[in-house]
């Protein structure tokens, strides 16, 4: 009896070393979390490629492993990865030939169209003729921000200013072409350096994958083992369904949204089609897409003589129909061929996590924010919840235990 009372005596803090006390443990091991998503935050032109190859190498795992152990051809595991690597890589860049001329020549039109004043021009007319009074300086105001394409001369200083254009015209020229030249020198290198850190990168996660899963469970504690990798794998089922299915999805919407707004005349459709595709990855979010492609095409009449210009009421509809129907191929096929109904997240939960993962770390928090939140739902749903219900019923005395009773 002596010695089961010696021990539950509590221990002297004042003998105990910092890593000994809990709540020092738990203050450092959230702020060691904390840092470490700062960090990657600060090194994000290096963690961001890190993540996506992470991601690709997590959501090729399936495929990975069924094709390393065919019962028929088993292929070994590096075989598989450099076939899988040679497959996408091949046709990305099939992808790339076709559409990026395309693009090019979309972006070199947007851009002109609103340095040379049209796109400025266009709202103009439609501010003066369909906003409301009590609107219209503040939107011209708005408005005023747009290049106007015009250049003002003053009269009195027309022969100095000729003299001096003359005189630094080509160095004006040569400046800014070659600020533009660096520009797009920059991007391009950045761009080389992504297509090369993340096959490279995605290689090696994809070949350790294995054994960093093994490792992983080695560190699982054997009371409790059963119960938490049931858990971790409702979480597995809900960031993988999601992110697999929605990255195909949003592919899938992206391209059908562009053919069908460049059938019926939207302008830029092949750059706005990819734009609302990649916000698709969000349900919901893409509905952005509607006002966006009935403004344009709006902008795109108005500028047309008046006898060929679309019906105001087609300008609405069509775009709009498009939208619909490829909303409607993502709710009645594409889902549920492709994610199925092991997400487990509902469309406002996702919104909201990339949202505010968005707001306070830009990409890279959009890139934690799904996998972040379904972990957080599930833990709650299966952990805290039924806690806190049996705690309001009586059958346990915490809420949140932190140990067996």
């Amino acid at each position: 009896m002596s010695g089961k009372s010696d021990e539950q005596q509590p221990r002297d803090v004042s003998t105990l070393h910092l890593w000994q006390i809990q709540w020092v443990r738990d203050s450092f091991l959230i702020l060691a979390i904390i840092f470490g998503v700062w960090l990657g935050y600060a090194m994000r032109d290096i963690t961001i490629p890190l993540l996506v190859a992470l991601l690709l190498a997590y959501l090729f795992e399936p495929l990975v492993s069924y094709l390393e152990n065919h019962p028929r051809f088993p292929l070994g595991r590096i075989p598989v990865i450099v076939g899988l690597l040679t497959i996408v890589t091949t046709s990305v860049l099939i992808v790339l030939v076709l559409t990026v001329p395309m693009v090019i020549s979309q972006t070199t039109s947007l851009v002109g169209d609103v340095s040379s004043g049209k796109i400025r021009t266009q709202l103009e007319q439609v501010t003066a003729k369909y906003a409301p009074e009590d609107m219209k300086d503040d939107i011209q105001q708005t408005l005023a921000f747009l290049p106007s394409g015009k250049k003002e001369e003053n009269p009195k200083t027309k022969d100095i200013a000729t003299t001096d254009s003359e005189n630094g015209g080509l160095l004006t020229i040569a400046k800014q072409t070659g600020d533009v030249a660096m520009h797009i020198l920059g991007s391009i290198i950045r761009f080389g350096i992504l297509v090369v850190l993340i096959p490279f990168y995605f290689f090696f996660f994809s070949l350790w994958f294995p054994k960093v899963v093994v490792f992983a469970r080695s560190l699982i504690p054997d009371d409790g083992r059963n119960e938490l990798e049931t858990l971790l794998a409702k979480m597995d089922a809900a960031v993988a369904g999601f992110v697999r299915g929605r990255i195909v999805i949003a592919a899938i919407m992206g391209a059908t949204l562009a053919v069908g707004w460049m059938i019926i005349g939207v302008p830029y459709a092949i750059l706005l089609g990819i734009g609302i595709g990649v916000l698709c990855a969000v349900p919901f979010l893409g509905l952005v897409g509607i006002p966006l492609s009935v403004g344009l095409l709006f902008l795109e009449q108005l500028g047309a003589p008046e006898a060929s210009r679309m019906a105001w009421w087609g300008i609405i509809l069509w775009p709009s129909l498009v939208f619909g129907i490829v909303q409607a191929l993502d709710g009645w096929i594409l889902t549920p061929l492709i994610a199925g109904k092991a997400t487990n997240l509902d469309p406002v939960t996702i919104f909201v996590a990339v949202l505010a993962g968005g707001s306070v770390l830009g990409a890279y928090g959009m890139l934690l924010a799904v996998p972040v939140a379904a972990c957080i739902k599930i833990t709650l749903q299966e952990v805290v919840l039924p806690n806190i219900r049996a705690w309001a019923h009586g059958d346990a005395k915490d809420p949140l235990p932190f140990e067996d009773p």
